[in-house]
């Protein structure tokens, strides 16, 4: 399958409900080389060693050239990083990454308005027919967050990454135009936590 050696033009910055997804900087080296390292983020990234400062401003060319990457912000604080890259013209496919580096902004929603307001521009602005990404089988959070946003699992990988003395199987998932829409739906109209008070 032969991938386009180019993506498509990064936008400025994107405005989701709470936070907003401004391109990736040179300055922000110092936060995501924190973040990365950060034993939790490392772990479910699956990194396979330590990153150091050269390493990510290497990756931020390369994601650059690649893809469009971003940092997440809540107000002007950069609490995590989101992009976009492997972009297949021809199948109008690409892949999604994200994480929140902040350990205090786990929990809170942030990570679902990054991707929601991210994809929204995907299909939008890019013209894209489906987004797909993998992740940690025990990445449970992730997961539910992913699933919140429309993706549906594909494939289970089994055996891909060797953690703690055992193997972990990988997820592969994706999200067509039609199930963003019926997730960016029920979010909008609140639908979720009334099944959740319901049940």
């Amino acid at each position: 399958m032969i991938e386009s050696p180019t993506s498509p033009a990064a936008p400025g910055v994107i405005q989701g409900r709470r936070v907003r997804l401004r391109p990736v900087q040179d300055a922000d080296a110092p936060h995501i080389h924190r973040w990365m390292n950060h034993p939790e983020v490392w772990r479910y990234m699956d990194y396979e060693l330590p990153v150091s400062l050269a390493d990510v401003r290497e990756d931020i060319e390369r994601s650059r050239s690649e893809g469009q990457p971003f940092v997440i912000l809540l107000g002007e604080r950069p609490i995590g990083r989101i992009g976009l890259n492997r972009f297949r013209r021809r199948d109008r496919i690409c892949s999604l990454y994200m994480f929140i580096g902040e350990p205090d902004c786990w929990g809170r929603g942030h990570a679902r308005d990054a991707a929601m307001t991210l994809i929204g521009y995907a299909f939008d602005r890019v013209d894209l027919s489906r987004i797909e990404l993998w992740t940690l089988a025990d990445n449970t959070r992730a997961l539910g967050t992913y699933q919140k946003c429309g993706f549906v699992p594909e494939a289970t990988l089994p055996e891909r990454s060797f953690k703690e003395g055992r193997w972990v199987d990988h997820v592969v998932m994706s999200v067509t135009r039609e199930g963003f829409e019926r997730s960016l739906e029920a979010w909008n109209d609140g639908s979720e936590r009334r099944v959740r008070r319901e049940s």
